[in-house]
């Protein structure tokens, strides 16, 4: 090789290596004692073949790579030439790299070879960035999927798992403490898997607060590794609670991509988030059939809003004593013209799961204010509705703001928009409930407890959460008989005692026979909701019942007054009886109804 052509020659060789992995022309340039090293020493390799094979090796990481830009400069040495080259590459994700090259030549007879090759930290970190995140120092996904094909041909008798987990709102961390704050709890996680070094294990980042693990199943390592990681959670110095949620599969079928099979462990995270109970879910193959259920799902639920397929139902609060209506809950039910009536079971956690219930839940608001708008304009009957408030709705920066503006919008009185929320959404995050429901009821909004009891911190968020009414879980009246039997009476019992006491109505939810309603007014409890008195009902329909059923008129029916005298309830059946009674032996039944009204006002 003459010296006039060695720049050109240069300039050829880098370019067809990295874009075709090409070293013919390299092959028989190089000398035989040429050494290639990089910034760290386990690059350094001497000797033609290793050279040539470090370079395949090197191609093989950077393999899909363009020269976009390359710059050469010859620099005269004592041994010869030596041409520094700087590499603009493009990778296919479109990731921007610079790396530098020294490519020295020795003059041996009347010809330049190749005696040295210097890869510069450039590369290094070319390199680095493909394989590697930036921000934990995990695999990439890409990384992860070609190590772990790796493990599963280095061990082949082996049994692995593949985990997938991801950290419970992670974005409303991002959104309360700030970004900084939640990438310092990524490299918190990264740091934790790093530094335990099980082998043969890897882990990866996916994105954002997706990790990735493979394992191998003996000794109950997943078990292990979840209750480390959720000790770490609380360890971590932050004033929210941290969950994270993990997906499993169980590689049986070594045949198929690692990505497939982190498409299986991502179904089983998708079960265990939605869920909200489980923690780890495990991949099965009646999966892959929900998640195409679920998909139609997503896919319709924008259109279907666009175009009012999702409707307002009503149904009805009743007051026990009267049995007149004082009330009513706003229900959302979708009915879809080719799937038909799908059911809020099947549609609600995958909206709550994606996010697309906030934009429901604002639906609903502005359709229930739509109507008490037009109840008032009409001079009908009207009563409070009460709306559902998720979890995911107190994420929202502008709640409060969103209710003002809706009251404001349509003139309404703001008794007349109840908010509910679930005991749940109190239990994920108390301190900034407490605080937004402060600020609704200083805007004069009435704020319902809904499935009380349901949760683990009822007493704490009685004593914390200014809640106006509760309603009680329908799970507390399943077995119920009577005062005399069962537990779950009993409990009842004290719960509407000791809401008396706090001056806290109460409306039991899911009534659905009589022996719960005689049951309900023998404890003294005042309201109740469920099929009994009357199922969800279309906008015209309950428009229709309380017409005929309203007996009193005002126009913001309320709630019993707090601190009124103890009545004798009496269900409509044992009243009659009673009275039949009383023609036979009067003093008998005056005795009886004084020993019951007694044990009335003591439930005060």
């Amino acid at each position: 090789m003459e010296r006039s052509g060695i720049t050109a020659l240069v300039n050829r060789i880098i370019r067809e290596y990295y874009e075709f992995g090409n070293t013919t022309d390299t092959r028989d340039l190089l000398t035989d004692d040429v050494i290639a090293f990089g910034v760290i020493s386990q690059y350094y390799v001497q000797g033609r073949e290793p050279v040539l094979n470090f370079l395949a090796d090197s191609y093989r990481k950077v393999e899909g790579v363009h020269v976009k830009k390359m710059a050469c400069n010859e620099i005269e040495t004592d041994q010869g030439i030596t041409v520094r080259a700087a590499v603009e590459l493009t990778s296919r994700n479109r990731r921007h790299s610079t790396h530098r090259l020294m490519i020295m030549f020795r003059k041996e007879a009347d010809t330049y070879r190749i005696c040295g090759i210097n890869v510069q930290r450039g590369f290094a970190s070319f390199l680095y960035n493909l394989n590697y995140d930036r921000l934990t120092n995990l695999y990439n996904k890409k990384a992860f999927c070609r190590r772990v094909n790796e493990v599963l041909a280095q061990y082949p008798d082996t049994e692995f798992e593949i985990m997938r987990f991801n950290i419970a709102r992670f974005k409303v961390i991002n959104d309360l403490f700030g970004e900084e704050t939640g990438d310092k709890l990524l490299r918190y996680v990264s740091q934790f898997l790093t530094s335990i070094q099980l082998e043969p294990c890897v882990y990866g980042r996916l994105y954002a607060d997706n990790f990735l693990l493979c394992y191998p199943t003996a000794g109950n390592l997943r078990e292990h590794l979840i209750h480390s990681l959720q000790m770490l959670a609380v360890s971590f110095a932050l004033d929210y609670r941290i969950d994270f949620y993990f997906g499993v599969y169980t590689v049986k079928e070594r045949d198929l991509s690692v990505t497939t099979m982190l498409d299986r462990a991502a179904m089983g995270l998708f079960k265990a988030s939605r869920n909200g109970i489980i923690v780890c879910g495990e991949y099965d193959d009646d999966m892959r059939e929900n998640m195409v259920s679920e998909q139609v799902i997503v896919n319709n639920m924008n259109g279907s809003l666009e175009r009012d397929e999702f409707i307002v139902y009503l149904q009805p609060k009743y007051n026990l004593n009267t049995e007149k209506v004082v009330g009513a809950e706003a229900l959302v039910r979708w009915i879809h013209p080719q799937l038909g009536f799908v059911s809020p079971a099947k549609f609600v956690p995958i909206f709550e799961q994606n996010g697309f219930i906030y934009q429901l839940d604002k639906y609903v608001w502005e359709k229930t204010c739509q109507m008490l708008r037009e109840d008032i304009d009409a001079g009908r009957p009207v009563m409070p509705v009460s709306i559902n408030v998720s979890r995911v709705d107190f994420y929202s920066p502008n709640l409060v703001q969103v209710f003002e503006d809706l009251t404001a919008k349509y003139n309404l009185d703001p008794r007349l928009l109840e908010l509910e929320l679930t005991e749940s959404a109190y239990v994920e995050n108390p301190q900034q409930i407490i605080e937004i429901t402060s600020q609704l009821q200083a805007k004069g909004f009435v704020i319902l407890m809904d499935d009380f009891g349901s949760g683990y911190s009822s007493l704490n968020m009685l004593k914390d959460l200014p809640v106006d009414i509760l309603k009680i879980d329908l799970r507390f009246l399943s077995d119920s008989q009577g005062v005399e039997n069962g537990r779950a009476d009993n409990i009842l019992n004290s719960v509407v005692r000791m809401a008396k006491r706090l001056d806290v109505p109460v409306i039991a939810e899911g009534v659905e026979t009589q022996k719960q309603v005689d049951f309900l007014r023998t404890i003294g409890c005042e309201y109740a909701q469920g099929y009994f008195f009357a199922e969800p009902v279309p906008l015209d329909e309950y428009r229709n019942l309380i017409q005929g059923d309203l007996v009193v008129e005002q126009k913001v029916p309320r709630y019993a007054e707090k601190n009124t005298e103890a009545v004798l309830t009496l269900s409509s059946q044992l009243h009659k009886l009673m009275e039949e009674l009383r023609q036979v032996a009067p003093d008998k039944i005056a005795a009886i109804e004084k020993k019951m009204k007694e044990e009335a006002a003591a439930l005060w």
